[in-house]
């Protein structure tokens, strides 16, 4: 096993060390190199029961210019795994991922950092985990990315012109929701904003809503 998961780790850094122009032959390796290797090949198979790909990759992409992986090692492996796997079947343009959510002088570095590393420390952390099963089958309550939170108060701020006079405490308790992280409350004085919001306000508005439906909604 040990040799197993050498072969792994080489794999990923091989990718992380590559040219971008390399991607689809290096995550055609690590799909290669996971289907041959049992213990891995188990282990996704367990983070992917009940797992949504298609919410899990809105809940990452959903600030433009950012990829926000999730915070437990689970649900960061079943993602990734279903990134890469999508990339490699076609259904998913990697350059327009980078383009869109990993801004940096190096788009496919930040890339390598924040997905192929993290997958694979993961792995390996999960692995190596006596309570593998009992991790693996929790259900974990999804934590709400800090990117989420630091746009949704950003818009927050620029939105205190257009709030009507009387309603300004909904503001301050909405930005303590953020700050609690508490989704029910984020969601109960988003409305009430909503509600007292001027029409010169409705595009930041609009704005703020997309943030608060996902927040709310992981």
């Amino acid at each position: 096993m040990k040799e197993e998961l050498i072969e792994f780790e080489k794999v990923l850094d091989l990718a992380c060390k590559s040219k971008f122009i390399m991607v689809d032959k290096r995550i055609s390796d690590i799909l290669k190199c996971i289907a041959s290797t049992e213990s891995i090949y188990e282990l996704i198979k367990k983070t992917l029961i009940n797992f949504d790909f298609a919410k899990e990759l809105k809940i990452a992409t959903s600030i433009e210019g950012h990829f926000s992986m999730p915070n437990d090692d689970v649900r960061a492996v079943a993602l990734t795994f279903c990134i890469l796997n999508a990339v490699d079947d076609k259904k998913l343009e990697i350059t327009q991922l980078l383009a869109n959510n990993f801004t940096d002088e190096d788009p496919y570095a930040k890339f390598c950092d924040q997905v192929f590393l993290r997958f694979k420390t993961a792995v390996l952390s999960l692995l190596g985990n006596d309570n593998i099963d009992a991790i693996v089958e929790e259900k974990k309550e999804t934590q709400i990315s800090d990117q989420l939170l630091d746009r949704a108060a950003f818009l927050a701020s620029q939105m205190e012109e257009y709030v009507k006079p009387n309603a300004k405490k909904y503001l301050n308790c909405f930005a303590k929701s953020l700050s609690l992280r508490d989704r029910e409350f984020i969601g109960v004085f988003f409305k009430l904003l909503s509600e007292n919001t001027t029409r010169h306000g409705k595009i930041l508005l609009r704005e703020l809503g997309d943030v608060v439906g996902v927040i709310i909604n992981q």
